[in-house]
């Protein structure tokens, strides 16, 4: 019996061994993606990345819980908090959520240029581990493939554009210019130069050359397919679309827009001198535009059931069914992280 107890207690020993090395071993491992992976739709990332839908599930910063980080079913069903951190510019991959915390709740939609931010960070979806890529004051930020590329803030070069590994390394400066990194396809991004024109330009992020794109003068440009959309700066923001390489352009939208996002065959913005102002749908197959709601909006994000969208002054966050009239407010609960 001394002998047989004794084994019992080696193996018992021998499986705590073991399995404490699992743990460390699955906590350490990085899970890399497919070449050509996203982690949102450009446009949700040009509305704060409030929202981002993967794998039949929405994560969100929940706007009645100081911008918290929840997930819930893409009709709003089982809404659960995943952690205290305040969150914005959400991206997502198989494996793990990636985001900057927000510390300065901005509602503003040029909010990627403040400073008053706090880390890029990495959590594993399974079991929420967080992980911080880069622990300087980072914010606008694009899963492209295996590299997040992001906003940081330094008291050296101030702000400029970064990247780095999902797995935290090869952190490097893509530019010293502030570049807008939310436009990515792929792994190639687009943006609207910010010194000398406003020109589409794009940028690989692996060798840093910059390729001249189209010379449409143009601001927050999103790129469907083939199909580029764009505020044309010549024609006091209104949204055109195009085909990219082609010179040839059509006006989307009736009044000039201040922020929009587009989904499938619909394209939503908030108009700038309108009549009146307010957020508008406008249907890309027969150009048929609906006033949804009159007033002031920014942090349009589509999910594949619902459109959102928060309040300039408020801050309070609504929404509407894609292709639908019915605007109310959305109103998550308020939920405590499980010790």
């Amino acid at each position: 019996m001394k002998i047989v107890r004794r084994v019992i207690l080696i193996v018992v020993a021998l499986g705590i061994v073991v399995g404490a090395f699992y743990y460390k071993y699955i906590n350490t491992v990085t899970y890399f993606n497919e070449p050509g992976t996203n982690g949102n739709t450009i446009g949700n990332l040009y509305g704060n990345g409030l929202f981002c839908e993967s794998d039949g599930v929405v994560y969100f910063a929940n706007p009645n819980d100081y911008s918290r980080i929840y997930k819930m079913n893409p009709d709003e069903t089982d809404i659960e908090i995943l952690a205290n951190d305040s969150v914005y510019f959400i991206n997502a991959d198989s494996h793990y959520l990636y985001y900057s915390r927000n510390h300065n709740r901005d509602n503003s939609q040029m909010g990627f240029l403040n400073v008053n931010l706090n880390s890029l960070c990495r959590m594993k979806k399974k079991n929420l581990k967080v992980d911080i890529l880069d622990d300087e004051n980072c914010n606008a930020c694009a899963l492209a493939g295996n590299t997040v590329i992001y906003l940081r803030y330094d008291a050296e070069d101030a702000s400029s554009m970064y990247s780095v590994k999902i797995d935290g390394t090869e952190k490097q400066q893509l530019s010293k210019v502030p570049i807008d990194p939310r436009c990515v396809v792929g792994e190639k991004l687009y943006f609207a130069g910010v010194e000398q024109d406003h020109n589409l330009h794009s940028m690989n992020i692996y060798t840093k050359d910059i390729t001249y794109v189209s010379s449409n003068n143009l601001w927050l440009p999103i790129i469907d397919g083939k199909v580029l959309y764009f505020m044309d700066l010549d024609n006091h923001k209104r949204i055109y679309k195009t085909t990219v390489g082609s010179t040839e352009k059509v006006a989307v939208t009736t009044y000039p827009a201040q922020n929009y996002n587009v989904s499938g065959t619909y394209l939503y913005y908030q108009s700038m001198k309108g009549n009146p102002d307010g957020l508008y749908r406008v249907d890309l197959l027969s150009g048929a535009e609906v006033l949804l709601a009159e007033g002031q909006y920014n942090n349009i994000n589509i999910t594949s059931k619902y459109v959102y969208f928060a309040d300039f002054y408020s801050g309070s966050t609504f929404h509407c069914p894609i292709g639908g009239n019915s605007v109310s407010i959305f109103d998550p609960p308020i939920q405590s992280v499980e010790e």
